[in-house]
């Protein structure tokens, strides 16, 4: 998939070697891992991977011997004492960096097992002081939507809208210059064969400032709504792809040309459900627009079609 327009290739891997690593080389053992392991979540990017765990990215991929991961999941204290800890001893920079150079050697080695079990050890660790709720909601949703049985199937997390795709926003949120360059947090295909862009929200403190609902709806309309075949366009490439790495059904269809959104909301557990119903549905309202909106259920986090 290339932009008719730029050099953008946007969601996939295009590099034949890599390419070929992932269906009969040795990263083809990597995603056998993946498979079987319940809880980590893969998603493919522009000519790299991503792999997640609790909303965590334990391993970025870009080939068989190219792996990231980031050393500050070492520093088990909060990220704001981080800055003030590395200017007291310059020392723990070189220290974090040779504990994560340890732990990818297992990757490079090709123990797969056993460096996803040691990451989600450390990772585990880092989210007692780092917790990161809408983003653990968002990889249990994926995970829970892996199927062509549910009411959507996720094909994508953390959709970034590139200023080189055909689709670049062209929103300027109020005070800025430049065109937001708009992240939207689930891509789904729904029963219906519809590509719908989700927008999740878990808890009251998510609808304010600029995660706001309305600056969400802003980016969607002035970015994929205003050229929607070439979003389409990728999605069908990047849903092909997965399914040729054994990732999603293969009966799965992108049928509409025409993108949804949707909002989607997630109850915390500070505010009565009544309340936090009232405030949200409120919010939707004053944006002025027929948005659809899926209420997840706490003990499965699925996304469920109100009809």
């Amino acid at each position: 998939m290339k932009s008719k327009t730029s050099n953008y290739l946007g969601r996939g891997i295009h590099k034949k070697r890599f390419y070929d690593s992932l269906t009969k080389g040795n990263l083809k053992q990597m995603l056998i891992a993946i498979k079987n392991d319940n809880d980590l979540d893969i998603q493919i990017r522009n000519n790299y991977i991503n792999i997640y765990y609790n909303g965590s990215n334990i391993g970025k991929i870009k080939g068989e011997n190219s792996i990231e991961f980031d050393k500050y999941y070492f520093y088990i204290e909060k990220k704001e004492k981080l800055q003030k800890d590395i200017a007291k001893n310059k020392d723990i920079k070189d220290k974090l960096e040779k504990k994560k150079l340890s732990h990818i050697k297992k990757f490079k080695n090709r123990n797969y097992k056993d460096y996803f079990a040691d990451s989600k050890k450390i990772i585990d660790k880092w989210l007692e002081k780092n917790s990161k709720p809408e983003r653990k909601e968002q990889h249990k949703i994926s995970r829970n939507n892996q199927s062509s049985k549910t009411d959507y199937t996720i094909i994508d997390l953390e959709y970034q809208v590139s200023r080189k795709s055909d689709f670049a926003c062209t929103y300027i949120p109020k005070g800025k210059e430049k065109p937001k360059n708009p992240r939207f947090d689930i891509i789904a295909i729904n029963k219906k064969g519809e590509v719908c862009v989700i927008e999740l929200k878990k808890g009251l403190g998510a609808l304010e400032g600029s995660s706001g609902l309305r600056e969400h709806w802003n980016c969607f309309k002035e970015s994929i709504k205003q050229n929607p075949e070439p979003f389409i366009d990728e999605m069908k490439y990047l849903l092909e792809q997965k399914q040729a790495l054994g990732l999603i059904d293969k009966q799965l269809i992108i049928k509409n040309s025409e993108p949804k959104f949707i909002f989607a909301y997630s109850y915390d557990d500070k505010t009565a459900i009544k309340n936090q119903d009232d405030i949200f549905n409120a919010k939707v309202k004053k944006i002025n627009s027929i948005i659809e909106v899926i209420k997840l259920t706490k003990e499965k986090s699925e996304l469920i079609d109100n009809d």
